[in-house]
């Protein structure tokens, strides 16, 4: 790759570069390639830290316009796009996601727009072959976009490297339309944000002494069938993949899209004769991928990882976790098709999922060994996987997995939202952490206020 021009995408947020990022500029640098451009679109107040990444060698651009502030993933996927044209890319590197976004929707919607293939999750890279998360391996051709897990750390520069040349990108050089940027070109809108109350239970504080009858009980507890929304309804909805009785509570007509062997602009042009409204996606890897670029497009505004959905006044409200989890947003969209990737519930597995948390990082080994007396099934949350402790295919979170177990017992968890609403549809809760603050209590049956090495050696087989 050292022949190569690379573009890497960086975003910053609270003026902290994205780790996901961060390792994605790593693996850059690995190349070898002498034509690096890291290019960032964010406010004035990023530009120092951005500049200090010319003491590592490459070339920087700076995207920043007052014109471009509020811009949802259409408008920034646009706006990038543009950008792009005028670099004239080989490959182009960017995070999974954003770690206060975390909708994974940019580089999907800027590869459609950009017209290069996109491949995602990369968790092993070296110049010559990349793994991704799926198991696929390949050498990267030019025309891709390469998405990447925090799969390494960024390099701190010689304490003998020098600032290069950033140079700012506003619209006098993009020319970008101003309905195409911004607030005005993003048809997406937050109604409100707030506290989720999703899978928030009653909680009793029990000993750790009860956690073995605890988890029994809940084995052989009876689940209770969700019962049907009566609230208003869509006339009619579309929905892709298997999330049919989502599609029927929201909408009276719920219509299924068959998308196999379709391309993007297939499905573009099907929706749009039959001028659909409303379309439901399952959150597969790929249908998450093909949604985004369809939405492009339609000029769909698009939802990620929604958790749960009303109408009102013919309007579709989605609902999803927001700013990295700390608080739940509803979203309606103003574009005359309306898209929403739906979180559902992984049910392979067992019946009991341990989980680990950043309380409980020192203890995994334990938490290992008392799995085993109950075939537990031992996960994490997500910043347990992003410290490299467990695999990323054992986060339990809406970037990772939703779950269901009979039992679910989390382990120095503190709570976020992004946790609690992939856990919503387990049968019990309990919940072990020494901090009684800690908001997992709020969302768990039973609270057991205790550090997990006080377990006694003999309830571990």
């Amino acid at each position: 790759m050292k022949s190569k021009r690379i573009v890497v995408l960086l975003k910053y947020f609270k003026g902290e570069l994205n780790p996901f990022d961060g390792a994605a500029l790593e693996c850059a640098l690995e190349t070898g390639s002498m034509d690096i451009i890291a290019v960032s679109m964010a406010p004035m107040s990023a530009l120092n830290a951005f500049q200090s990444l010319t003491r590592l060698g490459i070339k920087g651009v700076f995207i920043t316009d007052p014109l471009y502030a509020g811009s949802d993933t259409q408008a920034t996927s646009f706006i990038l796009a543009e950008a792009l044209k005028r670099l004239n890319p080989d490959l182009i590197f960017c995070g999974r996601q954003s770690v206060n976004g975390d909708t994974a929707q940019v580089p999907p919607m800027m590869a459609q727009r950009a017209h290069f293939a996109i491949k995602t999750k990369v968790i092993d890279f070296n110049a010559e072959k990349v793994i991704l998360r799926n198991g696929e391996a390949f050498t990267p051709q030019n025309g891709t976009v390469l998405t990447f897990e925090k799969i390494r750390t960024l390099r701190f520069p010689s304490i003998f490297s020098k600032l290069g040349e950033v140079e700012i990108w506003d619209n006098s050089i993009l020319q970008v339309p101003q309905e195409k940027c911004g607030l005005k070109g993003s048809p997406t809108r937050v109604v409100k944000s707030y506290e989720s109350s999703v899978g928030r239970r009653q909680c009793q504080f029990v000993g750790m002494e009860t956690l073995d009858s605890l988890i029994q009980a809940g084995l052989k507890k009876q689940r209770t069938e969700q019962t049907e929304d009566k609230g208003q309804k869509l006339d009619e909805i579309y929905f892709v993949g298997n999330i049919k009785p989502i599609a029927e509570r929201i909408g009276f007509t719920a219509i299924e899209l068959q998308t196999q062997g379709k391309s993007a602009k297939e499905i573009a042009e099907e929706l749009t004769e039959k001028q659909a409204k409303a379309v439901l996606w399952e959150d597969s890897e790929e249908l998450k991928i093909l949604a985004s670029q369809v939405a492009v497009l339609t000029g769909a505004g698009i939802c990620a990882d929604c958790i749960s959905f009303r109408v009102e006044e013919g309007k579709l409200i989605m609902t999803r976790p927001a700013l990295g989890g700390n608080v739940t947003a509803d979203i309606v969209c103003e574009s005359d098709m309306t898209f929403a990737t739906v979180r559902t519930v992984k049910k392979e597995g067992s019946d009991v999922i341990f989980s680990v948390g950043k309380g409980a990082t020192d203890e995994i080994e334990r938490i290992r060994k008392l799995a085993q007396k109950y075939g537990a099934e031992v996960c994490c949350s997500r910043i347990v996987a992003d410290s490299g402790k467990l695999p990323y295919e054992k986060q339990v979170g809406l970037t990772g997995r939703t779950v269901s177990p009979k039992v679910y017992v989390a382990f120095g968890i503190s709570g976020a939202v992004q946790h609690t609403c992939a856990i919503a549809g387990a049968g019990t809760v309990i919940a072990v952490n020494n901090d009684k603050q800690a908001r997992i209590f709020d969302y768990a049956d039973y609270g057991i206020m205790d550090d997990v090495k006080n377990i006694k050696e003999n309830e571990i087989c």
